[in-house]
């Protein structure tokens, strides 16, 4: 009979928050780094108080350690409140001369957001990840 292992994947990486309160998605992030200089964090779920310092970190980590061009990929987040805002923002600020972070979103009631708080024209915000990967290597010269 074999014996069936169970490894620790390497890449991509997955944080899960669970809440001890009931909530309506799970909470999840995921990290790919794609080359030397390229990493894809994807959003799973609401994006808020409790679970933007998560991304926070992520992010900082990615900058710091793997590369200069970062895709978030908000196409599976539910809902994203002023503190995700504030932790783009504040990543955006971090970026050096020569770093590139380019935002997936499609979803209209997220994109929302951006557009209430006027974020929308500070970020480069594609449908697609193919877009914002294009936009991160240099590919192209804006959202279109």
């Amino acid at each position: 009979m074999a014996k069936r292992v169970q490894r620790e994947p390497t890449m991509p990486s997955r944080i899960e928050i669970n809440s001890s309160q009931p909530s309506p998605a799970a909470f999840g992030l995921f990290q790919r780094k794609l080359d030397a200089h390229t990493n894809v964090i994807s959003v799973e779920g609401e994006l808020d108080l409790s679970t933007a310092p998560s991304l926070k970190w992520m992010l900082i980590d990615a900058l710091q350690t793997e590369g200069s061009r970062l895709v978030v990929d908000l196409s599976l987040a539910t809902f994203i409140d002023s503190t995700a805002l504030g932790v783009l923002v504040g990543v955006t600020r971090r970026l050096a001369d020569d770093a590139r972070l380019a935002i997936v979103c499609a979803r209209p009631n997220v994109l929302k957001i951006f557009e209430y708080s006027g974020l929308d024209g500070v970020f480069a915000i594609f449908p697609t990840l193919d877009e914002a990967l294009a936009h991160t290597q240099g590919h192209v010269a804006g959202p279109g």
